[in-house]
């Protein structure tokens, strides 16, 4: 469980800084794909933090 732990901290890490990048980014395509970015690892994140929650429940 230390393992998905770690990989769901690495995404939400990566999330944040894709976000805070999207933010920083003038617009256009840029701004879009770092959005875009943050979603996916925002979602790879809380995918890994529902097994979590379910290994922890069994």
């Amino acid at each position: 469980m230390t393992d998905l732990r770690a990989k769901a901290e690495k995404y939400e890490s990566k999330a944040a800084k894709c976000q805070e990048t999207a933010q920083r980014a003038a617009g256009g395509a840029q701004k879009a794909l770092y959005e875009v970015l943050a979603g996916y690892y925002s979602g790879l994140a809380t995918d890994f933090r529902q097994i979590l929650a379910k290994q922890a429940a069994a």
